[in-house]
């Protein structure tokens, strides 16, 4: 009697036209009071979740409570074990290869902006692959990366010797060109133990990153030359995303995209400055924003990171002239 009751109460269900909403989860490898996380990543999944009709809900699974390492994440999606998340190409070397076009010196200057030229690449079909096997939600880029040091760094020279870390290929080579010991390998999550224990004598890191994973406490000198930015990624298992009901389809679409690659970069950079205002007066670091003859001297000593990029790549020129304009479009549609 009981399942014949439990099975009536089914079927009234279904005639009543009662929808159950799927739960997407949504894996994050930052702390879940971690800027991005809380209020770039957690924002976005309640206003899909608003907008879907009563047929989605998003679950975030922050500080790697779905798997704790950064380089973890794509795999996460990949395997099903997350149906979003969070993703930095830069620690699956390989992978997304087309995007570490962002990562090369003095293109980026802003998340915003950047983001925006991300995105044109995806919809302008410059970026293939990898890109092509997800839902990508977001493509996009921190601000420019610069030189983070446990010394003072005023020119290239000041580089030749230093144990240094950066996040992927692209900028370990420029960090090899500027004469440093390139360091892999590190992930940001113990990028500050990594100093603290003399291991390396510091990162190509920007703001957020360096207060969020606990490096503006080590570090003491800032060189801000604009040497590549860190591409980004929000993305979702293909075919989940297809099993879902078109209104969850609908509302994800609604905030992803273009519309996603702009609200992240632009919430990007307002925090970005106000982190380097609350670095600079809580720790008191040196910081050497380059002057235009510096900014130069930059340049002329990076041209070989650049050229390696593109010569390792059949259509490397194709890519690194194409994001340039895709730059240019962005920043003319201003």
């Amino acid at each position: 009697m009981k399942k014949l009751l439990a099975f009536g109460a089914v079927l009234a269900s279904l005639w009543s036209g009662t929808t159950f909403a799927e739960t997407l989860r949504f894996s994050s490898f930052e702390p879940p009071q971690a800027y991005v996380t809380s209020n770039i990543l957690t924002p976005w999944a309640e206003k899909v979740a608003a907008a879907s009709k009563g047929t989605l809900e998003i679950q975030m699974f922050a500080g790697g409570t779905l798997g704790r390492n950064p380089a973890q994440q794509l795999k996460l999606v990949e395997d099903g074990v997350a149906d979003i998340a969070w993703v930095i190409p830069g620690y699956t070397p390989g992978r997304f290869d087309e995007g570490t076009v962002a990562e090369l010196p003095f293109m980026v200057t802003e998340s915003h902006k950047g983001s925006l030229a991300m995105w044109k690449m995806v919809a302008d079909g410059h970026f293939k692959g990898d890109y092509e096997k997800f839902k990508l939600l977001c493509v996009c880029v921190s601000i420019p990366a610069f030189i983070g040091a446990t010394k003072e760094i005023k020119e290239p020279k000041d580089m030749s010797g230093l144990k240094m870390r950066a996040p992927g290929p692209t900028q370990l080579a420029v960090l090899e060109a500027l004469g440093a010991v390139p360091i892999g390998g590190i992930t940001a999550a113990t990028l500050a133990e990594s100093i603290s224990r003399g291991l390396i004598s510091g990162s190509l890191i920007e703001w957020v990153a360096s207060e969020t994973f606990s490096a503006d406490q080590v570090l003491t000198h800032y060189n801000t030359a604009a040497l590549g930015a860190t591409p980004m990624l929000v993305l979702m298992n293909k075919a989940r995303y297809e099993a879902l009901p078109a209104e969850a389809r609908e509302a994800i679409d609604q905030y992803s995209g273009e519309a996603f690659s702009d609200y992240f970069g632009q919430e990007f950079d307002r925090y970005a400055a106000s982190t380097r205002e609350r670095i600079v007066e809580k720790h008191k670091p040196q910081v050497i924003d380059p002057d235009e003859a510096a900014v130069e001297s930059w340049k002329a000593a990076l041209v070989p990171a650049t050229e390696k990029w593109i010569a390792a790549r059949e259509n490397g020129q194709a890519i690194y002239d194409a994001f340039g304009n895709a730059l240019q479009a962005v920043s003319g549609a201003e």
